[in-house]
């Protein structure tokens, strides 16, 4: 992940996607669903001029899910972090808002972005028994 440009970090909601963009400080919200999603993709590349880039959120199961699945589909590179992960690495936060998470989502990929790895979707077998499980539970 060394070899990037800039690094999009992505606060994932169940209606909204934060994104903020780390060397141009730009942040915007998206609607989580593929029209938000298409309008991040051509955002980011109007905003940061490059196609050398990587986006970074956290793991929010469902919600997540959906973004992984189009970033996939897109051929674009993506890492989906634990939330835990990131939590411990930001510190203190006295305030939490949505872009705020982004910006330490961003943050955290930035900082770590030679050890973090590309993620990929699930087989749909996995991911149709995790659901299953989820349904049973």
């Amino acid at each position: 992940m060394k070899n990037y440009e800039e690094v999009v970090g992505i606060d994932v909601s169940k209606k909204t996607i934060d994104a903020y963009c780390y060397h141009t400080q730009a942040h915007k919200a998206f609607i989580n669903d593929v029209k938000g999603y298409k309008s991040l993709i051509k955002w980011v590349l109007k905003v940061t001029k490059t196609s050398s880039v990587f986006y970074c959120f956290e793991n929010t199961g469902y919600y997540s899910l959906k973004l992984a699945l189009y970033l996939h589909s897109q051929d674009l590179v993506y890492v989906e972090e634990s939330p835990l992960k990131i939590k411990r690495s930001s510190g203190i936060v006295k305030e939490k808002t949505d872009r705020l998470d982004a910006i330490l989502i961003a943050r955290y990929a930035w900082l770590y972005r030679e050890e973090l790895e590309p993620s990929k979707v699930k087989s749909r077998s996995h991911l149709e028994l995790g659901r299953l499980l989820a349904l049973r539970d």
